[in-house]
């Protein structure tokens, strides 16, 4: 991939199809999504301190999940009425994926994102119409300006990493959401390292919800092993939940040393970094349990954990 120093923005799909077909930064300025947040700074009133929230990752899996409920969605709708009620949510979605910098979503009422293709059309037609928080936007952009270029959008609004959960989880759309974007043209550990700046978030009602999967491999079809999980990919799910149990997060983070069964498991890691930012979140007080802990299909592992 080559790299220079304009941030770029592009699909996930297309990345994993080989083509990256990258839009060039000045395009999105001159398409003017991108929105000056040091001018939202005050536009809404400050966070309230609260106890420390919860913070999940979530394996989202199929976007099908939206119109057929399943044992996954059912342990969120489960959930979401257990945890204490959000100020705000930030998800950190595998499929917003930008290079040399982030994004964060700073639209008073966010887009829907039907970032997928091929699917029945009622998929297209699901709403999840939560307000936006452009204030905690800024919030967001000040706290990681030190380590990495952040921008407000306008455009990219809410994928169905962040639709499909939330749907079953907080029903009634009621609760502000943002999203962040994932700079790909970092190492994965600076992800762990970045998700230490959004700790501040969890002592201000934040919900911080990492939407990815532990094991993402795509061009392995539901039917293919009898739609038994591969023995590489147990493997992978069972050493990356042992290291998270250890505490061992910098070893997580060095995933692609594991060699094959870590090129099996993420053929590109974008479904992986959004775990490394909840770890990132983790504070010493913290316990991490674990929830959904089995296989959608033969590569795609549904492990989900919450750290509180």
């Amino acid at each position: 991939m080559k790299k220079n120093n304009k941030k770029k923005s592009y699909s996930r799909r297309k990345l994993i199809g080989g083509a990256l077909g990258l839009a060039g930064f000045g395009a999105i300025v001159s398409g003017g999504f991108l929105r000056p947040l040091k001018s939202m700074l005050g536009r809404w009133p400050d966070l309230p301190d609260t106890e420390r929230m919860p913070a999940l990752f979530v394996g989202h899996g199929t976007p099908m999940s939206a119109i057929r409920p399943n044992q996954w969605t059912q342990t969120w709708a489960e959930l979401g009425p257990k945890l204490p009620k959000p100020s705000a949510i930030l998800s950190i979605s595998a499929h917003w994926i930008t290079e040399g910098g982030a994004m964060v979503t700073a639209s008073e009422a966010p887009a829907m994102n039907y970032d997928m293709y091929g699917f029945p059309p009622e998929l297209y037609q699901i709403r999840y119409p939560s307000p936006g928080h452009p204030g905690l936007a800024a919030d967001i952009a000040d706290k990681l300006s030190s380590k990495v270029p952040v921008e407000g959008d306008s455009r990219w609004g809410l994928d169905h990493a962040t639709w499909v959960v939330l749907k079953y989880m907080f029903p009634r759309a009621d609760v502000p959401v943002l999203q962040l974007s994932i700079d790909y043209s970092r190492p994965p550990a600076f992800h762990y390292e970045l998700g230490k700046y959004l700790q501040f978030l969890r002592t201000k009602g934040v919900l911080i919800v990492g939407s990815g999967n532990i094991v993402h491999n795509l061009r392995i079809r539901p039917g293919m092993n009898n739609d038994q999980p591969y023995d590489w990919a147990l493997e992978f799910d069972h050493t990356m939940w042992t290291r998270i149990q250890e505490g061992n997060f910098q070893a997580v983070a060095d995933f692609q040393k594991l060699g094959n069964a870590a090129s099996l498991s993420h053929p590109t890691y974008d479904h992986f970094l959004p775990l490394l930012y909840c770890l990132g979140v983790k504070t010493d007080a913290d316990q991490i349990t674990t929830f959904n802990d089995n296989f959608q299909w033969p590569a795609v592992s549904m492990r989900s954990l919450m750290i509180a």
